[in-house]
């Protein structure tokens, strides 16, 4: 059984949605009869799942079938939910302007005569084409932490606006009427959707809590952070130093006893070489624990993974897992690997994978990571490839497999 990626577009649902802070959505997946359906060659490698030796029962395919829910390639951009998030907050605003020059209208013709709400319409305006204006991909990137900060104080400001425009629309509505401010609005969808929004919004901070982590310097490049929570497989978490700011995601790996985990933190900017150069006891934690790409790997019998520098570190989630039983070949190539991150670190890997390809390109410079990728998965008969790396490497390596005909998955980067 193959599957083929049919893209589905998602619609726009206001910007309020968008500025609840996530969305969701998928990519349907579509089974085909042959390997020549859509027009792959034939020279292709046959697709794994139909080897003799990898017979699948049904039960299996069809478990398959409904868990094989994977990334669109990176190369196309966006994701189905970064489409279902950017055209939420592109086509809310668009409405919003449509709305505000409706209200501008009303207030000429003096059908509405309250300034309060003609004001905060336009406030409101601004602040949506700024949020946009910093998510921008090429300021996002240039200046992230602008970026965050705008989208996290303007959306939050944007959502008290939006509470007080209801109210001051509430109280022209029953004017002249013997009905109640609560009456008229929990009539109104606007109310609502304000609710849910805000009741999102608030969530993830009541999980709020700082929590002690030992910091481990492995060099100058590297620390390790050990804390005492014991998480579910493949989970990351964000942490900060100040909650108001900036936060950053890292995956997580469990402890060799099994009681607790750690993370890595390597140079990147200027937070992580400040948690590197004076590491810290504590850091705050928000939300739940988020679920990582590799946590797909378990739907295969075996897989190669494909990771650069601390990019280890997701990757030891799945592969240091208790729980996996399926063989997997490890590629990692970093910069001095035993002075970076330790034997610790090294010696999980070897652990894994007797066999791992661990490249020190401080002495043999950069490899043919799609060659070498590919010649691990002919060599060891694997399904697919998950590639951990930076965004330009990930999406370098994933079209090499796929147009190669090897299933490959890597993350896409959003925030």
């Amino acid at each position: 059984m193959r599957f083929h990626r049919r893209r589905t577009l998602g619609g726009a649902f206001g910007v309020s949605a968008a500025l609840a802070g996530s969305s969701q959505g998928s990519v349907q997946w579509l089974p085909c009869a042959s390997n020549h359906a859509f027009g792959e060659p034939s020279n292709r490698r046959p697709c794994p799942h139909k080897r003799a030796n990898h017979a699948l029962s049904n039960r299996e395919v069809r478990y398959r079938d409904w868990a094989a829910t994977i990334h669109i390639p990176p190369s196309i951009g966006l994701s189905f939910a970064n489409c279902l998030y950017t055209g939420a907050a592109v086509a809310g605003t668009i409405w919003f302007i449509l709305l505000s020059a409706l209200l501008t209208r009303n207030f000429v013709l003096h059908t509405l005569r309250s300034i309060p709400v003609l004001t905060i319409a336009y406030v409101l305006l601004v602040l949506f084409v700024g949020i946009i204006a910093c998510a921008y991909p090429a300021l996002r990137f240039k200046s992230h932490n602008t970026f965050e900060n705008t989208h996290r104080f303007a959306g939050w400001l944007s959502i008290a606006l939006f509470w007080a425009e209801l109210i001051l629309l509430g109280e022209a509505m029953r004017a002249g009427t013997s009905q109640s401010l609560g009456d008229i609005l929990i009539r109104q969808p606007t109310f609502w959707f304000l609710v849910i929004i805000t009741f999102h919004i608030v969530l993830p901070w009541l999980r709020l809590r700082k929590v002690e982590f030992v910091p481990e310097k492995l060099s100058n490049h590297a620390v390790r952070l050990h804390f005492p929570m014991t998480l579910k497989p493949f989970s990351g978490i964000a942490i900060s130093d100040a909650p108001l700011k900036e936060w950053h995601p890292f995956a997580t790996f469990p402890s060799a006893d099994g009681k607790g985990g750690s993370l890595l933190v390597s140079d990147a900017g200027d937070w992580t070489k400040k948690a590197i150069n004076t590491p810290r006891t504590s850091y705050w934690v928000k939300g739940v624990p988020k679920t990582g790409v590799l946590s797909m790997a378990c739907i295969f019998r075996s897989c190669v993974i494909v990771t650069t520098g601390s990019g280890i570190g997701p990757c030891l989630s799945f592969l240091t897992d208790p729980s996996r039983k399926q063989p997997c070949r490890v590629l990692w190539s970093t910069p001095s690997p035993l002075k970076t991150f330790g034997e610790s670190i090294t010696n999980k890997v070897r652990e894994v994978d007797p066999q791992a390809v661990i490249i020190d390109t401080r002495a043999s410079g950069r490899p043919n990571m799609i060659q070498i990728a590919y010649q691990l998965f002919i060599e060891s008969g694997a399904e697919a490839v998950f590639v951990i790396s930076n965004p330009k490497l990930t999406k370098k390596v994933v079209y090499g497999m796929e147009s190669r005909g090897v299933p490959a998955f890597g993350p896409i980067w959003d925030s």
